[in-house]
């Protein structure tokens, strides 16, 4: 291995910050936590230190090997000085903060946040065992999100690792070090030197001309995902391209994961770029699908036994609009829900968005089910259009009600019996309320309570004592 440039020693300062240790060195930069003497705060402190271009003197200053390493090292040096300043004007909770930046000793430096907790990695050597599929979507959709805001900026991290990612004593996680970072698209102009951790790393990372974008990170995000379903990084890229064979994350996680996660790493490992996501928002709609799918299929069995439990007690009456009583029961579940991902805002897009996928075979059978036993169907046809038509009214009146301290779907049922009930038999209005007080509310403790299997968030807790893993439980509000 080359002899990596000798880090500043212990106590050594750097402007206001008192070196307290290294955290870690590597070809391109030294890594050192810091103590800040004004704020008086621990903060990480990133060193620019390319070993292969540049030697440190006594006094601590680096120098140029030669001429043409002068030449290099000062060419990389504004490189890294300016992603070091796009870093500082960028703000994501999952994305470490950039304070500053600043040039001494002859070289670039960035200050960061310190992110108390612990790597991923350290994580997975504990784990004892593969991660659940509910661990991985609480620390990768995260990272996922700041990684968007990341690539929206221009910038990809090109280090993405176990190491490089922290967890926060919340179970809230970081992506971390950003020495690596580079802006791609137009502005890159000329080589690109190879920086990261070769078994993470695409080929094109490789190549000092390879066309790097999103599509190289989502390769190291893949690459992290196989490892946390496999306990083992993936055979690197250079050898697979050598004829290396590698076992898929399909192969490896079978029975154990949905196949749309396992299709999704096995999509961000792909050795050609223009074979894998294009982007990280493509990753997350991916992992968004399969849950998505999960809730589509609660929806249609809630909405079944709404459908039945109703019927058990109803007697066929020609007043009764069976129509809009199941228009109303295939939208309830898709309502209750998304006013449960979003935390107490019912979101018609969420709604549209489980609701649309619903078949017209299930639709016309729920229908079919009433109108076999004796009540009519009504006069509009019963589709996706109309069901999604009422979403507005019902989730209007569905806050409404949530919003009451006594709560007993005054308003959501006032509005079903007018929708239901033919005017010349409003005397059946109370009775119809009765019973469909009763169904809407099993119908909404049968959704929290599969909410709560499909929608919790497991994470990884620092007691300080070492890792705890929690199921997070729900916001208060949620508990409704």
């Amino acid at each position: 291995m080359p002899q990596l440039v000798d880090p500043l020693p212990q106590g050594h300062k750097l402007l206001e910050y008192s070196i307290e240790r290294v955290l870690g060195q590597g070809g391109f930069g030294t890594t050192y936590l810091c103590r800040d003497g004004h704020l008086r705060k621990q903060v990480v402190i990133k060193e620019f230190t390319p070993h292969r271009l540049v030697d440190r003197d006594r006094g601590g200053d680096l120098k140029p090997v030669n001429g043409e390493t002068g030449r290099s090292f000062s060419r990389e040096l504004s490189g890294f000085l300016e992603e070091a300043r796009k870093l500082a004007q960028f703000r994501h909770p999952n994305i470490v903060k950039v304070n500053r930046y600043f040039e001494a000793h002859g070289t670039g430096y960035f200050v960061m946040d310190y992110e108390a907790g612990g790597s991923l990695r350290d994580i997975i050597e504990d784990a004892g065992g593969p991660m659940s599929e509910e661990e991985i979507e609480a620390i990768v959709m995260p990272l996922c999100q700041g990684l968007a805001e990341l690539h929206r900026a221009g910038l990809l991290h090109r280090d993405i690792k176990p190491d490089n990612i922290v967890v926060r004593p919340d179970g809230s996680p970081a992506l971390i070090d950003f020495g690596a970072a580079v802006q791609f698209g137009k502005t890159v102009k000329g080589p690109t030197a190879f920086v990261g951790t070769a078994v993470y790393a695409p080929l094109e990372q490789f190549d000092p001309d390879g066309n790097i974008g999103p599509w190289t990170d989502i390769y190291s995000m893949g690459a992290v995902m196989y490892e946390m379903v496999a306990q083992h990084p993936p055979t690197p890229a250079r050898d697979r391209a050598l004829g290396a064979e590698m076992e898929e994350a399909s192969a490896k996680g079978r029975a154990k994961y949905g196949d749309r996660l396992l299709g999704l790493i096995d999509k961000c490992l792909a050795l050609e770029a223009d074979e894998r996501p294009s982007s990280i928002n493509e990753c997350l709609i991916l992992l968004q699908a399969d849950r998505d799918q999960r809730f589509r299929e609660m929806i249609g069995d809630i909405s079944w036994k709404m459908v039945q439990h109703f019927s058990n007690w109803a007697k066929p009456n020609a007043g009764l609009n069976a129509t809009e009583l199941v228009a109303f029961m295939l939208a309830f579940s898709a309502i209750d829900l998304s006013w449960r991902i979003g935390k107490g805002l019912p979101d018609k897009a969420t709604a549209v968005r489980l609701l649309r996928s619903m078949s017209p075979e299930f639709v016309a059978q729920c229908l079919r089910f009433y109108t076999d036993k004796g009540f009519p169907a009504g006069g509009r046809p019963l589709n996706s259009v109309f069901i999604l038509g009422r979403i507005d009214e019902y989730a209007a009146t569905y806050l409404l009600d949530r919003k009451q301290k006594e709560w007993h779907y005054e308003m959501t049922c006032k509005l079903l019996a007018e929708n239901c009930i033919a005017p010349a038999h409003a005397a059946d209005v109370p009775g119809f309320v009765e019973l469909i007080e009763v169904v809407i509310d099993r119908a909404r403790g049968r959704v929290k309570k599969e909410f709560e299997k499909i929608y919790r968030k497991v994470v990884y807790r620092h007691t300080g004592k070492g890792w705890v893993k929690e199921v997070v439980a729900l916001d208060e509000d949620d508990q409704r």
